[in-house]
């Protein structure tokens, strides 16, 4: 039984502790941030102004960042602001190891973030 249990929680603490969040202040904000094509975000501190440089790289057909590195927000400015260009957001997210976005009170994981926000 100790051999079971040992690395089922051993898993589950990993899983737990790897998982990153990140954050916006309210569902307003979010609401009016996707509607203007300027979405802003709080990144976990696990995320380097480098990280975000080298992965939005990618994504440059569909926006732009700016990250302030103090307050560790990254703004998201939308070349093409429709679901489609959001969508990739998500890669970003996730290339950053983030699996969770808190809008205010209330935790999604990015597939539900998309569909409640981006979509």
């Amino acid at each position: 039984m100790k051999s079971i249990l040992f690395p089922t929680l051993f898993l589950l603490s990993s899983f737990i502790s790897f998982s990153q969040e990140a954050t916006v202040s309210s569902y307003d904000a979010m609401v009016q941030s996707v509607s203007n094509g300027s979405i802003s975000m709080i990144l976990p501190i696990e995320v380097s102004a480098d990280d975000v440089d080298r992965y939005s790289a990618y994504y440059t057909a569909f926006f732009e960042t700016s990250y302030d590195v103090s307050s560790r927000e990254v703004t998201f400015n939308m070349v093409n602001n429709d679901a489609k260009s959001r969508r990739v957001i998500l890669r970003f997210l996730g290339a950053n190891k983030i699996q969770n976005v808190k809008v205010g009170d209330k935790s999604f994981l990015i597939g539900d973030f998309y569909d409640s926000f981006l979509k």
